[in-house]
C-alpha cells in the first residue's frame, strides 16, 4: 500500500498509489562453476531467468546475469592468489511495471561511487528518482593480496553501466566509476568478507548524487 507521497504530481509514482496485490511465478537456469561462492578465483557464473508478474501490474521481467573469474598468479601452496573478474548484468521489464519494481543503479551491488539508487532516472516533476524498465550494468575487478595470511586483500575496479526507462541505451547517460578498495576477511564472522570501497564517477549525469565510500557486510557483488 503507498499513499501520502511526499512530492505530488509524479506520474509514475501517483500510478502506483493505492493497494496492490502482485503475484508472480518464474523459472531460472544457473550454471555455476566458480571454485567458491565468496571471493571466487576461476570459474564463471551465468544465469539466466523469466518471470511472469499479474495482479494489480501485469508485466514479464527477464534478467540475465554473466560473471568470469581469472586465476592470474599464486603462491606455490595455492595463497596469495591475483584475480581478475568481469561481470555483467541485463534486464528488462513489461511496459506495466509499477515505480517499486523498476530498476535502480547506484551503491554497492550496483555501481559504486554513487549514492544508493541515486544513478537512475528522475522524473521530470519533482526530480523524484523513478528508476527504469532496463538496466544494463557491468564491473571489472582486479582482486590481489595485501598480507600473507590473505586477510587483507586490496581490489582494483570500473564500475559502468546505465539504467533507463525505456528498452534502450542512451550513450549520454552511460556512467562509470573507478575505484580502489580492501577485502577484510574475520575467520569468526565466515567466508563472506567486510568490503571497503572508494570510487570517483568518471562520467555521470547532473542529476546523480554521488558517494565515494561504499561498504558492505557479509554478501557478495
Amino acid at each position: 500500500e503507498i499513499s501520502r507521497p511526499r512530492v505530488p504530481g509524479v506520474p509514475e509514482l501517483d500510478a502506483a498509489l493505492g493497494q496492490h496485490d502482485l503475484f508472480s511465478g518464474g523459472l531460472k537456469l544457473i550454471q555455476d562453476t566458480r571454485d567458491i561462492p565468496f571471493q571466487p578465483s576461476q570459474g564463471y557464473y551465468n544465469a539466466g531467468g523469466y518471470e511472469q508478474v499479474f495482479g494489480t501490474f501485469d508485466y514479464a521481467r527477464f534478467d540475465v546475469d554473466f560473471r568470469r573469474y581469472f586465476l592470474l598468479a599464486e603462491r606455490p601452496d595455492g595463497s596469495g592468489r591475483h584475480v581478475f573478474g568481469i561481470s555483467n548484468k541485463l534486464g528488462f521489464s513489461g511496459e506495466d511495471t509499477p515505480i517499486f519494481e523498476n530498476y535502480f543503479a547506484g551503491g554497492f551491488s550496483t555501481l559504486r561511487g554513487f549514492d544508493f539508487r541515486r544513478a537512475s532516472p528522475q522524473s521530470a516533476v519533482g526530480r523524484v528518482t523513478v528508476g527504469g524498465r532496463f538496466q544494463f550494468l557491468g564491473s571489472a575487478e582486479y582482486l590481489f593480496p595485501i598480507t600473507a595470511d590473505d586477510m587483507v586483500k586490496g581490489v582494483a575496479f570500473v564500475d559502468y553501466g546505465t539504467v533507463e526507462e525505456d528498452i534502450k541505451i542512451e550513450s549520454e547517460d552511460f556512467r562509470i566509476a573507478i575505484g580502489m578498495g580492501l577485502r577484510v576477511n574475520i575467520p569468526a564472522m565466515g567466508p563472506a568478507p567486510i568490503a571497503l570501497d572508494f570510487a570517483v564517477p568518471i562520467s555521470r549525469e547532473e542529476s546523480d548524487e554521488i558517494r565515494g565510500f561504499s561498504f558492505s557486510l557479509g554478501t557478495s557483488r
